[in-house]
């Protein structure tokens, strides 16, 4: 099947793409979401590791403006 695709024309490869990208996920099992809430309750950011939305804001006008 997969040597049938360069002989598709544009359109056809997009529609083929298309439909891939839009079948559905399964989504997680039962055991998939015990190890993700494990994660979860471990995370805890800390909160002096970031900076504030404005100040990285304005960090980056200023950059661009120096170029």
């Amino acid at each position: 099947m997969l040597d049938q695709i360069p002989k598709l024309s544009f359109a056809e490869r997009q529609e083929l793409i298309r439909c891939a990208i839009e079948v559905d996920d399964p989504g997680l099992n039962s055991e998939e979401e015990a190890i993700l809430a494990k994660r979860l309750q471990g995370f805890h950011p800390d909160e002096k590791s970031g900076i504030p939305l404005e100040d990285l804001s304005d960090r980056v006008q200023k950059n661009l403006r120096s170029r």
